[in-house]
């Protein structure tokens, strides 16, 4: 499948009201756009507006109730084309907008020189559908700049109105609490019945594709890290074929990591708003509103099981696809798993040592994560804590005396050995 038929099966899937009503029915989206428009009238004052990935024309009349002087609104889609002028004249506003089924990189000219580009032009994880490839074309071509050159200066930024302005792709490991159980489990033990054969028939069984999903705060083991940032103003299509990025997540509290979850935050700001996190924002985080972005979820081939003080440096690597342009391969490379201060840890009572021992089994069997409790006892200096994270047998015991790894029976060093000898090799998600 070439370019163009990608392009077609892509336009085609958008031709259809249900994705819109979607679209339309995300309240945090709308919400952000509408913010940022009407918050901002004194910049559409007057001005041409194009519209990229126009769809039902929301956009386009915001930009014309914030006192535009004309918006162009382009879309490849004819039958929410048709849609859009017939909303846009319900709202008496088809002397403001023009509507223009084309694709942008099909247009030659307008008849007047563009002053504001607005798209809601997102995909799950930011790139996926390539969509802002289009933005980069009408911005090369068709915004007015001071200057025809090439290469873009600091200076001409402050005059480049791109509405959202700023995106930021971030990356947190998670753990799964009921997706790879449900496929490990439910089909295997079906009403006592064996059903595991029909996995083969699930799409993506094995987890091996991106899963789009919402997922819960709780279920993020680590504060998030920014992996990507896009400044609209600058940003060029070629940066877009392989994205890179390094991330080293350092573990407070041992805990199970099935995988790293992937949301985006956009930012509309404008030559008269200096600072970007004073803008309207537009974020698809767990701790957020939902959106119909949800948050993408990359799997593991299994669970690991990072102790705490452990870090956990992974590369990341999204490369946009030969065959598909409008989709990446995102590819998570795990590194060995730096141990940490695991010398500290010990445990000072009995009572402690049981309470861990069953919520370690719990914690396996529900992939669910609770915090450890540190407790200390009046026989421990101020400044030396204990984490409830070793078993009956290592009681009072200094594990200073034992290296790492260590070959004796006691739980915690074979825990220990368990995962150094697991990740002594690179293990990588494609």
């Amino acid at each position: 499948m070439n370019h163009t038929d990608n392009d077609q099966e892509y336009f085609k899937s958008y031709d259809n009201f249900q994705v819109h009503e979607l679209m339309l029915r995300d309240r945090p989206r709308v919400t952000a756009y509408y913010d940022a428009i009407m918050n901002n009238k004194h910049l559409f004052e007057n001005k041409v507006v194009l519209d990229v990935g126009s769809g039902t024309g929301i956009l386009s009349m915001f930009a014309a109730k914030a006192g535009a002087k004309l918006v162009y609104a382009v879309d490849a889609c004819p039958t929410v084309c048709h849609l859009a002028e017939e909303l846009i004249k319900s709202n008496r506003l088809q002397e403001k907008i023009h509507v223009i089924n084309k694709r942008i990189e099909d247009i030659e000219k307008f008849d007047e020189t563009i002053d504001i580009i607005i798209s809601e032009w997102m995909g799950f994880y930011l790139f996926h559908e390539s969509m802002l490839e289009s933005v980069i074309y009408a911005r090369n071509h068709f915004l007015s700049l001071p200057s025809q050159n090439d290469d873009i200066t600091p200076d001409q930024n402050e005059s480049i109105i791109i509405f959202p302005s700023h995106a930021y792709l971030y990356c947190a490991p998670f753990v799964d609490q009921n997706i790879r159980i449900e496929l490990n489990t439910m089909w295997k033990d079906y009403f006592d019945l064996n059903m595991s054969p029909i996995l083969s028939h699930i799409k993506n069984s094995k987890l091996k594709e991106c899963v789009i999903e919402t997922i819960e705060p709780s279920q993020l083991v680590h504060d998030a890290q920014l992996i990507q940032s896009i400044d609209l103003r600058t940003i060029q299509i070629d940066d877009l074929r392989l994205l890179r990025s390094f991330c080293e997540f350092d573990i407070d509290n041992t805990c199970i990591i099935s995988g790293f979850c992937f949301w985006f935050d956009c930012y509309f700001s404008s030559n008269n708003n200096s600072s970007i996190l004073r803008s309207t924002r537009l974020t698809t985080s767990p701790y957020s509103t939902k959106t119909h972005w949800k948050q993408t979820l990359v799997f593991l081939p299994e669970d690991i099981y990072p102790l705490k003080g452990d870090v956990v440096p992974v590369n990341i690597k999204l490369k946009q696809s030969i065959e598909n342009r409008r989709q990446y391969q995102i590819s998570i490379s795990l590194k060995k798993i730096k141990g940490g201060v695991m010398n500290n840890i010990g445990c000072d009572d009995d009572n402690s040592n049981t309470e861990w021992n069953i919520r370690r089994r719990q914690r396996r069997r529900s992939s669910t994560i609770s915090s450890d409790k540190r407790t200390t006892t009046d026989n421990k200096s101020k400044d030396t804590s204990s984490d409830s994270t070793s078993s009956n047998s290592d009681d009072d015991v200094d594990s200073n005396e034992h290296s790492i790894p260590c070959s004796c029976d006691r739980d915690r060093c074979k825990l220990i050995k368990t995962i150094i000898e697991k990740y002594t090799e690179e293990t990588i998600v494609e």
